[in-house]
């Protein structure tokens, strides 16, 4: 078991990151992360800061020198539309 459980905005980014690979199959980008997660303005350093946060906690990893190279290290579940296809966000608080 990890020392830290994930903070609900950090679950938030596991959620949206997982929902993206599955419909797209491959990781989204900083700015994507940004943009999905409603961050001011798509603030890049924000979702930077985030991913670090998640990457120092090892709940994802990420390959040096490699775009969209998100690996979740366990990922969540998360909610699936009624056609099947992934939600790409449901904020931690709203899903179940």
């Amino acid at each position: 078991m990890r020392p830290f459980p994930p903070t609900r905005r950090q679950l938030d980014l596991l959620r949206f990151v997982r929902g993206f690979q599955l419909a797209h199959g491959f990781g989204p980008s900083v700015q994507e992360i940004a943009s999905g997660l409603g961050f001011q303005n798509a603030s890049k350093s924000a979702a930077v800061r985030l991913v670090v946060g998640c990457e120092e906690r090892g709940l994802l990893r990420r390959l040096p020198n490699r775009a969209r190279s998100i690996e979740l290290v366990d990922p969540p579940a998360i909610p699936i539309a009624p056609d099947g296809a992934p939600l790409f966000f449901v904020p931690a608080g709203e899903a179940n």
